[in-house]
Parts: structure tokens; C-alpha cells; sequence
């Protein structure tokens, strides 16, 4: 559909099936807006060069990319098993070890990389590994040295595969050593966005942005919501997060499964309320690693995230490690494009009343109440910010958002909004400057041609951050 910009954006993790300039450079094209560093994999070097590569290919396109870096967390794993996997049966007992340098895991006996989980498991309750595929139940405790379990279902358990606790509040700091390395390696490169694994509290969250701030780092930061804590505090972690990620995961293990759609829709809906992105994560097309189609269940899935306002969509596995990476981001792209021709046609435009932002939202409601009466093309916007952008964005306009910024890191920010088409252009000084960037813009995207009405949004001064208070109706040349 010529002019047609695809609205929910599509977030990509890179990783060795993708990580060249050619292979992300197909992701881009194919329509992937934001590519995902997962930390928790590879080594520094290689990272530098996803980094490196993504620029290149930002370079090429003339387009902007955003880039997250995914942080581990406090992610508890089985330690070191003999021939690297063992196979454990329904009802046999199993002790849990403290020291993982004490014992290599066999079918009696395994360990963890978290000693203090046996302080804290206490009898009954139940420890999940592999993403939930075995249970075990703790038995009894044998305090300092180890637990013993019974297992509840069982199969082969491999080394380094996740343990679950989900009945137990581990007191584990939100950031590991490792973490704090890590965003400090982060803070000192072009990242503009920082996911924040296994948060309980806002607390987490703060702590991170206080780590970030003291680097001189503007990067956003992205909640992971994939403990339950996190779903019991998600008011007040929407509150103080920049973007929150419902990663369906490990959210799948530590809740009952048929609760995590509830959920889902129940933190897109308060993102939606509170102007924070929301982006939808895990499985999403999980057949496409070893497939060149996805299931029916799995578009209906990617579908159902849109209609759930969410802004963005990620692949995981599908693109880091998957068989068909850029086919995986092109079907994602599809399903996306089809449920934004069908939203068009049934829904309504949102309001949006932020109480941190009230003048941004009384711009989108008289955007709204002008594209009731009249044809608009586009909503132009020039920000210093990103944040007038994102607040349109989540007005869920019927139209492109395009957003001009006077830096690439802002433009770049806003490849993670709703909607919004960005590109980085010089400060202007007069609003009728900003008419002619807008206008220009929205010629060469295609979404407006001679005779077409833009909206344009700048402040006074143009491009300082929180001075969005000009509004025109541009009939464009």
C-alpha cells in the first residue's frame, strides 16, 4: 500500500543467524525498527560488533535504528551436569547442592549458580527448571550444605538451564554485578534503550536509571514484567519506567499459564493509560526458528498484541539463533499491517489524559477533534524530547506520526513509538521552518501530496524539550 507506514513496531534480537551488516541489513528492510542485544549471551567484542554493524546498516539506509541492550538479571541456573544432561524420573529423590564446585550434577544430585536458594526454599514448596518442563518439591532442608526434592515431573535436565522459584521471594538484588558491568559498558556506547530483567518494584527500576544518570547515559529503560511481584507493583513500575516489556517467558513459569494473557492485556491497558510503551515478548513466532511458516495459533497471538495496544512486537530465538530470520520479521511485519487496516476501520482515536503531560495531551485532543472534521494526512511533530511523539503515538491517531528531532539519539528513541516515522533534522528557528521540514518529510514518505493537510505540532522555543504549544493546519505545496 504505497505511503502505508506499518505502525506497531517490530523488535529483532540479534544474534549469530543475523549478526552481519548483509543479514541486518534484510531485517531492516523487511521491517524491524529496533534490534535487541541480549546480554545474557556472547561476549563483549561480539556485541561491539552487532553494535557496529547496526550503525553501518543505519548508515546505508538513511533511516534511524534504535538498539536495546537486554540486561541478564539475577537469572538462576542449574550448575555443571556429567555428559552435559541427565535424565530425571517421576518420584525419585534429588538433592540440591550449595557449592557448584563441589559436585558436577548427576542423577542424585545437582547444583545452582545461587547457593542462598538453600536459605530460602522452604519445605512444600516447589522449584521449576528448564522454563518450567521439570517440578521439583522441596522435601526437606539440610541446612547449611543442601535441599532434598522429589520430583513432581520429570525429563532431562541439561546444564545451565533456568531454575523458577515461584513460590519464594528471593531477596536478590535487581542488579548483579555482572549487570552493573554491563551497563556501564552500555552507558559508553550508542544504546537507546535498556531492558531491566526480573523486576519486582519501581525501586529496581530507579536504581538503574540512577546508575545510568551518574554515566552520563540518556538511554530509556524498559521493565521486564516475568515475576509475579512485578504484576502485584506494575502501577507503580508503569509510574517510573520508559517502556514496560511483558515477557511472556519467565512470566509463563512463576504464574499459572492461563493467567499470563490476563495479565498481558492488563499491563498494555495501563501502559496505555499512563503514556508508557508497552511491548509484547516471547513465542511470538516461535515455530519460525526451525520453520519457514508460523502456526495459526502464533499470528493470532501476534494479532492479538496489536488489538491490546501494544506498541511493539519482539522475536527472540526467530531471529537470533532461527533458520529464517528475515522471513520471520516480514510475517511479523504482515500480521501487523493487516490488524492496523482492520483497526482503522473499527476504532475510534484514544484519549489520552497524562496527568505528567497535560499540555501534550490537550494537543492530541484537538488533533483528534480536527481529524473528526477534516481529512489529515499526517501529524507532524518537531520534539526535543521524543516525549510530545510518544504521547501522540499512544492517542492511536489514524494516520502517520512523523517525528523530527534535532538529534539522532531522540529520532532513534522514537523507532520504538507507535505510529511514528523519525528522522533527525536541524533545529529550526521560525514555526514556518518546521512547516517546510514537515512537509518535505511527509512528501518523500509518501503520505502527503500536493493539495493534502498536514497537522504540525513545534513549541517556542522549536525543539526545546517541554515547550509544545503551536499547532497548524499546513495545506502542503
Amino acid at each position: 500500500m504505497p505511503g502505508m507506514i506499518i505502525r506497531t513496531k517490530i523488535v529483532a534480537t540479534v544474534g549469530p543467524a543475523c549478526g552481519s551488516v548483509e543479514r541486518l541489513g534484510e531485517l531492516a528492510r523487511a521491517g524491524c525498527d529496533v534490534f535487541r542485544i541480549n546480554f545474557s549471551h556472547g561476549t563483549d567484542e561480539q556485541r561491539e560488533a552487532f553494535l557496529a554493524n547496526i550503525r553501518q546498516v543505519e548508515q546505508e539506509l538513511g533511516e534511524p535504528l534504535a538498539v536495546m541492550g537486554d540486561l541478564c538479571g539475577p537469572k538462576i541456573r542449574v550448575g555443571p551436569i556429567v555428559g552435559g544432561g541427565v535424565l530425571l524420573v517421576d518420584g525419585q529423590e534429588i538433592v540440591i547442592q550449595r557449592e557448584p564446585k563441589i559436585v558436577e550434577g548427576d542423577t542424585r544430585r545437582i547444583s545452582t549458580t545461587l547457593g542462598e536458594l538453600i536459605d530460602e526454599a522452604r519445605q512444600g514448596q516447589s522449584i521449576l527448571l528448564d522454563d518450567g518442563k521439570l517440578r521439583l518439591r522441596v522435601v526437606r532442608t539440610e541446612a547449611p550444605e543442601r535441599i532434598v526434592c522429589q520430583v513432581v515431573r520429570g525429563g532431562v535436565l541439561g546444564s545451565g538451564k533456568g531454575v523458577n522459584l515461584p513460590n519464594t521471594d528471593l531477596a536478590l538484588p535487581a542488579l548483579t554485578e555482572k549487570d552493573r558491568n554491563d551497563a556501564a559498558w552500555i552507558a559508553s556506547r550508542e544504546f537507546d534503550y535498556v531492558a531491566l530483567s526480573f523486576v519486582r518494584t519501581a525501586r529496581d527500576v530507579m536504581q538503574l536509571r540512577e546508575l545510568l544518570d551518574a554515566a552520563g547515559c540518556d538511554a530509556r529503560i524498559v521493565a521486564k514484567i516475568e515475576k509475579p511481584q512485578a504484576v502485584k507493583n506494575i502501577e507503580e513500575i508503569v509510574q517510573v519506567a520508559d517502556a514496560v516489556m511483558v515477557a511472556r517467558g519467565d512470566l509463563g513459569v512463576e504464574m499459572d499459564l492461563p493467567a499470563v494473557p490476563v495479565a498481558q492485556k492488563h499491563i498494555a491497558n495501563l501502559c496505555r493509560r499512563e503514556g508508557t510503551l508497552c511491548i509484547v515478548a516471547t513465542q511470538m513466532l516461535e515455530s519460525m526458528t526451525n520453520s519457514p511458516t508460523p502456526t495459526r495459533a502464533e499470528v493470532s497471538d501476534v494479532a492479538n498484541a496489536v488489538l491490546d495496544h501494544a506498541d511493539a512486537v519482539m522475536l527472540s530465538g526467530e531471529t537470533a539463533v532461527g533458520k529464517f530470520p528475515t522471513a520471520s520479521v516480514r510475517m511479523m511485519n504482515q500480521i501487523v499491517r493487516h490488524v492496523q487496516s482492520y483497526y482503522d476501520e473499527t476504532a475510534e482515536p484514544m484519549r489520552v489524559s497524562y496527568a505528567r503531560a497535560r499540555t501534550e495531551a490537550a494537543l492530541a485532543s484537538a488533533v483528534r477533534e480536527i481529524m473528526a472534521v477534516e481529512r489529515i494526512a499526517a501529524v507532524a511533530v518537531y520534539t526535543g524530547t521524543g516525549t510530545t511523539a510518544r504521547l501522540f503515538a499512544k492517542s492511536r491517531l489514524k494516520c502517520p506520526i512523523l517525528g523530527l528531532a534535532p538529534s539522532a539519539a531522540v529520532a532513534r528513541r522514537m523507532c520504538m513509538y507507535y505510529g511514528v516515522a523519525s528522522r533527525q533534522a536541524a533545529a529550526p528557528e521560525h514555526t514556518r521552518e518546521v512547516l517546510a521540514l514537515a512537509e518535505q518529510f511527509a512528501v518523500q514518505l509518501g503520505v502527503a501530496g500536493s493539495g493534502d493537510r498536514i497537522v504540525v505540532v513545534s513549541g517556542r522555543p522549536v525543539g526545546q524539550a517541554g515547550s509544545a504549544n503551536t499547532l497548524v493546519v499546513h495545506t502542503v505545496g
